[in-house]
């Protein structure tokens, strides 16, 4: 053996500490980093669309906005031949009566209007001679020579200084005031925002009176309705008042007399005194709590009936 070799080390060994040594870790490029908000917003989102989709998506809005403004313009061609059966000589349907199928034309045509739309329906009509009043079948008046401006109603209460071209828009006044209460119904919003909206109604001045007799007749019904109710009522109040043995004839006022009166003293108020009995802890703000002692009271009665015989024969 070589005399070089090596002797077993005597230095002790160095303890091994407590805490862990940092060990370098190299970092992937898949891992999620750690973030304080929710799981849910590391979801992927949907993809934003591309300019070429959004160009399409676009153009179809546009192409929806002009559909409904061609049918603007087919209801306004619509509406200037209207009224459709007042026409006829043996018609009985006037402007104050119009035949409900011109009405509901009317109305359906006229739902999506604007205000700009309702205008262009009446100078259409008068552009035909025709009342601006969709549900009127008489002619526009024709006012004589003269200026711009007609006086009306000279020397009355409601005078006014009207334009010419006002006047000649309608047949009559009344016909005026049934036109601009419709007119005053229409929104100022766009078609095709109102569109998809089966809410909207628009109420006539003058409604066809079949549509008003059919809800006359409505009333009437609810009417006889409330009526048999109201008998049933009185008739169980009756039934009611047999059981109680009231009289049916002439109804019952039952008065009850209340007398209020303040509770008599009958002995002088007296100071709270010391324990005399033993029982004190029963008295709560000078009254004395009452408990059924029957069974004490009885167990008393009967020692007493027991120390009774023994004590006279002791005697």
């Amino acid at each position: 053996m070589s005399s070089t070799a090596s002797a077993p080390s005597t230095q002790p060994k160095k303890p091994k500490g407590i805490l862990k040594k940092p060990t370098t870790t190299t970092t992937t490029t898949d891992a999620v980093p750690i973030s304080p908000f929710p799981i849910e917003e590391h979801k992927p989102t949907a993809p934003k669309p591309t300019a070429r989709e959004a160009a399409i998506q676009q153009a179809r809005i546009i192409q929806q906005q002009r559909a409904l403004e061609d049918e603007i313009q087919d209801s306004i061609i619509a509406l200037s031949k209207l009224p459709l059966l007042a026409t006829s000589p043996s018609s009985t349907y006037t402007s104050s009566n119009p035949s409900p199928s011109d009405a509901d034309a009317f109305r359906q045509h006229v739902r999506l209007f604007q205000p700009g739309d309702y205008d262009d329906m009446i100078e259409e009509r008068n552009t035909l001679n025709k009342c601006g009043y969709a549900l009127c079948p008489r002619p526009r008046v024709r006012l004589g020579p003269g200026g711009e401006y007609k006086l009306v109603n000279w020397g009355k209460g409601d005078f006014g200084i009207v334009p010419r071209k006002e006047l000649e828009r309608w047949c009559s006044r009344e016909c005026a005031r049934r036109a601009m209460y419709v007119k005053v119904q229409l929104g100022e919003t766009a078609a095709w925002e109102r569109a998809g909206i089966a809410s909207i109604r628009i109420d006539l001045l003058d409604e066809p009176k079949q549509v008003k007799e059919e809800e006359h007749d409505a009333t009437r019904r609810l009417e006889r309705e409330l009526e048999s109710v109201e008998r049933k009522a009185a008739q169980d109040a009756k039934d009611l008042a047999l059981e109680r043995g009231d009289s049916v004839d002439k109804p019952t006022t039952r008065k009850v007399k209340l007398t209020i009166r303040e509770k008599s003293v009958k002995m002088a108020a007296q100071e709270p005194s010391l324990d005399a009995d033993g029982e004190s802890h029963l008295v709560l703000d000078g009254y004395k709590t009452k408990f059924n002692r029957e069974p004490e009271q009885k167990e008393k009665e009967d020692n007493v009936k027991e120390d009774g015989p023994e004590k006279q024969a002791t005697e």
